[in-house]
């Protein structure tokens, strides 16, 4: 499987693209390649479907024509649609063509007007699934890297002790050999906190170029050992039992992912508790027209959409309200994004009923609008 996840700064940009002739292809995909050909002749269709509604609404022949060509270049790409993930965006201007392939299952659609739709890139950021496991035993040490695009990639670690008596040599170079065992669970315990501390020291500066939390994988007392002396504050308090020594690399990944799924879903809760909250005092509004207020206001700080809706109006930056009547080529929904991003606020793209309020759109305000 094959990703390319988006950077927040590149969300933005395309969030900032405004003039006419843009269309927005999504696409769902699989990453089996027997499905390829199926795949590419479905893209090739919502192509011709979006340039044959884009051109019903007027525009620059000249400029309608030189998007469409960008969109069917990755088309005859035959290379590119052997090495998909579960979803895929494209992006086209008369200028230039980009497309993401993206690991959340995404429905298929169009998109044809003086923007792009940016709601389905906000999806895969929402919640990246990116996770460092650190697999800690008394025989090894392994710092594997998980995210939505692979199973588990072991990273280099500099000065990263290989095991227990690795450590304890570096530490106490002028042990004899024959007293390589430990013996004692006093001395054991020390030996085993000195290897906690050192493996730390290793992983630390690996762990601050990284995206997601820390998830430890280790049995007892290491678990408890290595806790009680990390500085990293990343690290969840649900790990994976027992010994790592004894999980394949498969296993591993699959235990994390669980980890994963419940530390979301606990945000999530915890979020949606918040929004109460914050409603409650005045600080979080559903109503999709003080929405738009804040939003042109520059007042939202966490802005959450059901990644489904297709609300009907438009944006009045001028006056800062909601125009009831939709216009031909314009998406709400992205719109807003795009000003909760330009004023430094965060979007999470939802699914149905997880959007705090109960309503299509919920939005966090810093001050009232």
């Amino acid at each position: 499987m094959h990703t390319d996840i988006p950077l927040r700064s590149e969300i933005e940009q395309l969030a900032q693209v405004e003039r006419p002739n843009l269309i927005t292809i999504v696409l769902s995909t699989s990453p089996v390649t027997a499905e390829a050909e199926a795949i590419r002749i479905s893209y090739g269709n919502l192509v011709s479907e979006a340039v044959a509604e884009h051109t019903k609404h007027g525009g620059d022949p000249a400029e309608i024509a030189a998007t469409e060509a960008g969109l069917r270049a990755l088309l005859d790409d035959t290379s590119f649609w052997h090495y998909l993930s579960h979803s895929l965006v494209v992006f086209a201007s008369p200028e230039r063509t980009i497309a993401y392939r993206l690991p959340n299952e995404l429905d298929s659609e169009f998109f044809s007007g003086n923007h792009f739709r940016i709601v389905p890139l906000l999806r895969t950021i929402t919640f990246a699934h990116d996770a460092t496991v650190l697999a800690l035993s008394q025989n090894a040490v392994r710092l594997i890297a998980i995210g939505p695009d692979h199973s588990g990639t072991e990273l280099p670690v500099p000065e990263l002790p290989s095991d227990l008596l690795d450590t304890f040599n570096v530490e106490d170079p002028g042990v004899e050999s024959h007293r390589r065992r430990l013996h004692g669970p006093e001395g054991q315990d020390a030996r085993l906190l000195g290897f906690a501390r050192a493996v730390d020291r290793a992983i630390a500066p690996v762990l601050r170029s990284t995206r997601g939390p820390l998830i430890l994988a280790a049995a007892q007392p290491l678990d408890s050992l290595f806790r009680s002396v990390t500085r990293n504050a990343k690290l969840l308090e649900d790990g994976i039992s027992g010994n790592p020594d004894n999980r394949s690399a498969g296993e591993i990944d699959a235990a994390a992912r669980e980890i994963l799924d419940s530390y979301y879903a606990a945000e999530l809760a915890e979020r949606q508790e918040q929004f109460g909250n914050l409603r409650a005092a005045g600080r979080a509004v559903t109503d999709l027209s003080d929405i738009s207020r804040a939003a042109v206001a520059g007042a939202i700080s966490t802005l959450y959409v059901d990644i489904d809706a297709h609300p009907e109006g438009t944006l009045d930056a001028q006056v800062g309200g909601l125009v009831a009547e939709s216009t031909a080529g314009y998406g709400l929904v992205d719109q807003l994004a795009a000003k909760v991003l330009a004023s430094g606020g965060r979007v999470l793209a939802l699914r149905g009923d997880e959007v705090p309020g109960g309503e299509q759109l919920g939005a966090e305000v810093r001050f009232s609008v």
